[in-house]
């Protein structure tokens, strides 16, 4: 009975009292709130929508850009009508009757901005994000996430709402993390280069022996009493030869060894693993060590560095032949290298090796930096070979072979054909 009489008296109970009008409490709230927000009434680019559209423009990006117009119109009629305190103080702004304004003030430092926005909300996307940069009010320019939230009929038009995260400092850190990072990379890549000086200099040994000999027959042919002039405009053409043959071999040392900021394209992979076949060559045949490969024609395009992907290759292939070299017993000496298309938007370069293996225990700590299982390694060349692959959006692994040795799978997404190619700048 007692029971009943609770429920029977919650039943009755009435509805709280609203003691002060809700919009302008939300109002109040929104004001004090510590991001930084403003109200902007999209009703003109609403209208100005339907009247596209009913003219039959579907492609809002190419008409926006046949007439440039427009978007400087929207930049001056479409109006920021009040902002809260955190957005005031972002741009540095002491005046509190600033706005009403135009929104023109945050798309100065990023034009560009205002047209992604304008078709965005064309298209009827509900929300917008992207980074940008602004103009402040003290003369700073910052760095900040750019969120934009667009009303839905039946909704109130006159009410978008823009909000701002200033993301400065972190671009600052991140910038120079990927300094660090450039930095470690180029001194693992003249730490390998020093490892094969030897194999280097054999290699630019022999073309210029080969200018040298052919110099000395061609003098010797022209020296004769009837010079034999084909003769030696043959043993020029192959000193000519020789001379290029010379200069790609510094080209790719020079490349290898210089301090620059990386530089995306699309490359085919293929290409990249020749290179570094040719690093490597004269320290397999020193080493005694058969290198194969197995390169699939067929493979897409990736898009990344050239230098920083060819350095993954270079580290995974002296590695590979170190591995052999700490090898107990007789065996095969050989480092297989493959690459192949995997499904349809990733390819992979495995390199393997006929070494004593992984033991488990090591499997786990490969990647990490100082890690090595190497008396005489710094155990950075595996942590910066991965975070070249995230870079990359791509990936490593290490496993360990059936029939024994080291396998190292590197997988990296195939180009975004959408997109119009890079120029590959060395």
């Amino acid at each position: 009975m007692a029971e009943a009489t609770v429920f029977s008296l919650a039943a009755r109970q009435e509805p709280p009292v609203i003691q002060a009008d809700e919009g302008e409490t939300f109002s109040r709230l929104l004001m004090h709130m510590p991001i930084a927000l403003w109200q902007v009434d999209s009703t003109s680019p609403a209208d100005a929508f339907e009247k596209l559209k009913a003219q039959g423009v579907q492609d809002i990006e190419a008409h926006l850009l046949q007439n440039p117009e427009l978007v400087e119109y929207a930049c001056d009629t479409v109006m920021v009508t009040r902002a809260n305190n955190a957005a005031l103080a972002l741009i540095g702004q002491t005046d509190e009757g600033f706005y009403p304004k135009s929104v023109r003030h945050i798309f100065e430092a990023t034009p560009q901005a205002a047209v992604r926005v304008i078709v965005a909300h064309f298209h009827g996307r509900r929300t917008h994000v992207e980074e940008l940069r602004i103009h402040c009010s003290d003369g700073r320019t910052v760095d900040v996430l750019f969120l934009v939230t667009f009303p839905r009929p039946p909704e109130r038009l006159d009410v978008t709402f823009i909000m701002m995260l200033e993301i400065t400092d972190r671009l600052a850190t991140e910038a120079h993390l990927r300094q660090l990072q450039a930095d470690l990379a180029h001194a693992s890549r003249v730490s390998t280069l020093g490892e094969l000086a030897t194999s280097i200099a054999h290699e630019v040994r022999q073309p210029l022996g080969a200018i040298v000999l052919n110099g000395n027959t061609s003098l010797r042919w022209l020296d004769k009493a009837e010079p034999n002039l084909p003769k030696a405009r043959q043993l020029v053409t192959r000193m000519i030869e020789a001379a290029t043959q010379a200069t790609e071999i510094i080209d790719r040392i020079q490349g290898m060894a210089s301090k620059r900021v990386p530089v995306r394209s699309r490359l085919k992979l293929n290409e990249i693993v020749d290179v570094a076949l040719r690093f490597v060559h004269h320290e397999s045949i020193e080493r005694r060590v058969a290198i194969r490969a197995n390169l699939d024609p067929d493979i897409p395009e990736i898009e990344g560095d050239r230098i920083q992907l060819q350095q993954v290759i270079v580290n995974l292939l002296v590695n590979a032949m170190h591995a052999i070299d700490h090898r107990d017993g007789p065996g095969p000496r050989q480092v297989f290298v493959s690459t192949e298309r995997h499904g349809n938007s990733r390819v992979t370069l495995v390199v393997a090796d006929t070494g004593p293996g992984i033991a488990d225990e090591n499997l786990e700590n490969l990647f990490d930096g100082f890690f090595s299982t190497k008396p005489e390694g710094m155990g950075m060349g595996l942590t910066i070979c991965s975070s070249i692959m995230r870079s990359h959006d791509g990936e490593i692994r290490a496993e360990n072979r059936v029939d024994g040795g080291a396998k190292f799978t590197c997988s990296l997404p195939v180009a975004d054909y959408s997109e119009p190619p890079e120029e590959d700048v060395p």
